[in-house]
């Protein structure tokens, strides 16, 4: 990201929710536009706020399968603000 908070209160102000951790996630990991990790394909359906439904091929994925966060039991934000 090429924009990262420099400041505590900048941070806390631009991750303040689990929704605005997500969207920076999926912003970070398709920064052009989703592209399956099967086949390649570059159109989805979002079935909720971290699964993704590939129209060509119909595999589901999930926005964090394979990365670090993959399985995490706790808040991206949680996982943000450690990491920062």
């Amino acid at each position: 990201m090429e924009d990262d908070p420099e400041a505590l209160m900048e941070f806390e102000s631009r991750f303040a929710s689990q929704e605005a951790c997500e969207e920076c996630f999926i912003q970070v990991r398709w920064p052009e536009a989703f592209v399956c990790s099967v086949c390649g394909a570059g159109k989805a359906w979002r079935m909720g706020r971290m699964l993704f439904h590939c129209a060509a091929c119909g595999w589901q994925i999930l926005v964090t399968a394979g990365t670090i966060f993959q399985g995490a039991r706790k808040p991206l934000a949680m996982s943000f603000r450690a990491m920062w």
